[in-house]
């Protein structure tokens, strides 16, 4: 007589395979793999008694042979007995269990593998997997692990194609994580495509704090989130290309620079008068529906961007939408900037970029990120509290007791387009995240000088995104977190507010960060990027924003990096003739050797420019020079800040225009107003770092610094032999063949990171 416990697991296993009909082969395999997994019977035996049963047996077959149905039967039933022997009714369950939810994700995962299965098709199957997942949970019971291959087959398909992303990220994001995400995506109906890189970037950061803060206590008083975020695929890129049948702009990638920068213009005019289906004008005005009138940001997302040694940092377009007016205005306004970013696909920029680094046959392909923008209303203005950018390493110590793996943070008050961009005569706040008190200012006048003097906001009244003076921004009664953002410089003191209403003339405020920099936020900022930088197994930076009430991540990607090398001491037994400059501040580890020309810049020379034309002329030249020079080893100088919005303040250039270079130098006379801003975090420093062009500031009139003026101003100049259009300007822009003026020597820049110290200086060319 059969058990009472036999009977339960018969009767349970029955009940099983009756629910679930349509899996019995895949509930007995499941069975048979734990009953020999654990030992109570041997597979070879239960085979021989099913060939019994059905009187088959031929010692001549091969080893393994393709189950009759009668064979098939015969196992079944063997290992429903067994089971039922050696199984209780709860170990039934859980195999059982098994097997269904195992084999509903293999076909989540054929569908991923099927190149024909639409997004929609697979966004459905997900929700099933992810319904039934949650039924078993509220049922007390415990969801299987996922496969690893079904994690990777759907990052491909949806995420990132990329292998060092798809290696870091199917160690952390799981199906139910990609849910959300395909919850609020946007593309055309019937095909499939990725979120992009910088999307990417974000959603997997998102995982890997939260995995953080599950093992660690998280921040009181200092709550993380995502802006919301709504995620257009890359194929609605494709659809709209198809659509407005522009594939042939996609041949302009492999035209001469010149055409692809002077066709820009027109092209952009093109894709911003483009059309979208009616679905998806539908789909936007949806969305517009459910966001309302709250500012959003659209950001390129394309399928090389944000990923390991090409960053593409500002090389896409990222537009904010001030989102007010009617529906339909709305809309348009949305759809234009949309379109916008689309077009950045081929700018010139981009393309060099790709061109550099072997990416130019790479199929690009653009995805979007919609986010609502992180801030709040202050006045007529929108903007967050403060914002920035940081890294997990810092590459600008000023000081040795700053450590390079404490990481670094620029901090603006407003939107943190000052953080990563090269603007004019304005300043974030630089905190080594390790001594976060530490700044290399430390007189009143020059924190007051180096501090942040405008704000980037969204006007709600004009629609526009604008800079405005801080002290307009600080006049309009109650912004949040002032206490922390504002020191009062009165009486020759900088001092922290004392109470949180500060009754202050703005006049009397700077933007110093030092409340915030003592509170919890430096050390929780420092423990994210080592978070993701564990995670990536690379140097991380992130862009944020804090809005008074939560702190956002709003962007992750590994960090560029440098070719790495051993520190350079500076030789000391060079003679005293050979020296040309020297430099004591702001100094990067670097050598470059056998320099042949130096492009020459002198900032009392640039500002008695007074034509705005002529100030634009000089990049250009720049510009020619840098591919007049390409297969020369050259070197820039020049005023200020290369690269600034501002023209007056630093000769205007892009990756492309100076992307040849060695090295880029920033150079600030004690007369005139051309002062280097460090300018590591921005974008412009990112594309030095990943382009091995070493950087360097220049304070030539300052005492401890050895110059050789005569050499620069004195020695003849080759402008004109290499661009004869261009001799008008040779006074100003002078080219100099080093080996010409040094009787065959040429120059060589060594740069001593630990001691703050660089030496340019003549010598014999060395060996490679």
């Amino acid at each position: 007589m059969k058990s009472e416990s036999r009977l339960a697991s018969e009767t349970k296993l029955k009940e099983l395979l009756k629910r679930y009909s349509g899996l019995t082969s895949r509930i007995h395999q499941g069975l048979l793999v734990a009953l020999t997994m654990r030992g109570h019977i041997n597979l070879d035996d239960i085979l021989e008694k099913a060939q019994h049963a059905v009187a088959e047996g031929d010692p001549n077959r091969g080893l393994a042979k393709r189950w009759g149905s009668d064979e098939r039967d015969a196992v079944h039933r063997l290992v429903r007995k067994y089971a039922a022997k050696h199984f209780n009714v709860d170990e039934i369950d859980t195999i059982v269990q098994s097997a269904v939810t195992t084999e509903r994700i293999r076909t989540v995962e054929d569908l991923a593998k099927e190149s024909r299965a639409s997004f929609e098709m697979i966004h459905q199957k997900l929700r099933e997997h992810a319904r039934k997942r949650q039924e078993k949970i509220r049922n007390g019971e415990t969801p299987e692990d996922e496969p690893m291959s079904v994690r990777v087959r759907l990052i491909n398909r949806f995420v990132s194609d990329q292998l060092e992303y798809i290696g870091v990220a199917r160690h952390s994001l799981g199906i139910m994580d990609l849910l959300p995400v395909m919850d609020r995506t946007i593309g055309p109906r019937n095909s499939m495509g990725r979120i992009g890189g910088k999307a990417a970037g974000i959603v997997l950061a998102q995982k890997v704090v939260n995995l953080y803060y599950e093992n660690h206590p998280r921040p009181k008083g200092f709550e993380i989130g995502l802006p919301d975020t709504w995620f257009l695929r890359t194929d609605l890129f494709l659809d709209f290309i198809d659509q407005n049948n522009l594939a042939h702009a996609n041949d302009l990638k492999y035209g001469p620079r010149e055409e692809v920068r002077e066709g820009y213009p027109m092209l952009l005019q093109v894709f911003k008068n483009g059309h979208f289906s009616t679905y998806i004008m539908g789909r936007l005005r949806s969305l517009l529906k459910e966001i309302g009138k709250h500012p959003l940001i659209v950001r390129s997302s394309s399928l090389l961007e944000d990923n390991f040694g090409s960053a593409f940092s500002g090389k896409y377009q990222s537009i904010y939408v001030a989102n007010q007016g009617s529906l339909e205005h709305r809309l348009e306004e949305l759809v234009g900037a949309i379109a916008e970013v689309y077009a950045s696909t081929l700018h010139p920029d981009p393309i060099e970029y790709r061109d550099d680094r072997n990416l130019i046959d790479y199929d690009e392909q653009m995805g979007i990120m919609i986010q609502k923008v992180v801030g709040f209303r202050h006045g007529r203005y929108f903007l967050p509290a403060w914002s920035g950018v940081a890294f997990s390493r810092n590459e600008w110590r000023w000081t040795p007791r700053i450590k390079r793996e404490d990481g670094l943070a620029r901090i603006v008050l407003g939107l943190g387009t000052r953080a990563v961009d090269r603007v004019g005569n304005d300043y974030p706040r630089m905190v080594p995240l390790g001594m976060p008190d530490l700044r290399p200012e430390v007189s009143p006048q020059d924190i007051r000088r180096y501090s942040q003097h405008y704000a980037d906001v969204i006007d709600l009244e004009s629609n526009q995104f604008v800079s405005v003076p801080i002290q307009e921004i600080l006049a309009i009664e109650h912004f949040p977190d002032m206490q922390r953002i504002v020191s009062i410089l009165e009486d020759g003191m900088v001092q922290r507010p004392h109470t949180r209403i500060i009754d202050q003339d703005p006049a009397k405020m700077l933007i110093t960060f030092d409340g915030l920099l003592q509170s919890a936020f430096p050390s929780v900022l420092r423990d994210i990027l080592h978070a993701l930088e564990k995670a990536y197994g690379w140097p991380m930076d992130v862009e944020f924003a804090f809005d008074g009430h939560k702190f956002h991540v709003l962007q992750c990607r590994p960090q560029g990096q440098r070719h790495a090398s051993a520190r350079v001491r500076i030789p000391e037994a060079i003679h005293e003739s050979k020296p040309v400059f020297t430099a004591c501040k702001y100094v990067s580890a670097g050598k470059i050797e056998n320099i042949e020309y130096i492009v020459y810049i002198d900032p009392l020379d640039y500002e008695k420019i007074q034509n705005y034309e002529d100030l634009l002329r000089i990049g250009e030249i720049v510009s020619r020079l840098n591919h007049k020079l390409a297969d020369k080893r050259f070197i820039l100088i020049g005023p200020g800040r290369w690269g600034s919005d501002d023209i007056t303040l630093g000769v205007r250039v892009r990756y492309g225009d100076i992307n040849r270079t060695l090295a880029l130098l920033e150079m600030a006379r004690s007369r005139g107003d051309h002062t280097p801003e460090v300018s590591f975090g921005t974008h412009f420093f990112q594309d030095l770092m990943e382009a091995n062009i070493q950087y360097l500031p220049l304070f030539p009139d300052e005492r401890a610094v050895f110059f050789r003026e005569a050499f620069f101003r004195e020695s003849k100049s080759r402008l004109a032999e290499l661009l004869p259009d261009a001799a008008r300007f040779e006074n100003v822009v002078r080219v100099l063949h080093v080996p010409a003026i040094a009787g065959g020597e040429l120059l060589h820049l060594y740069m001593d990171g630990e001691e703050d110290r660089a030496l340019a200086f003549l010598g014999p060319k060395t060996k490679d």
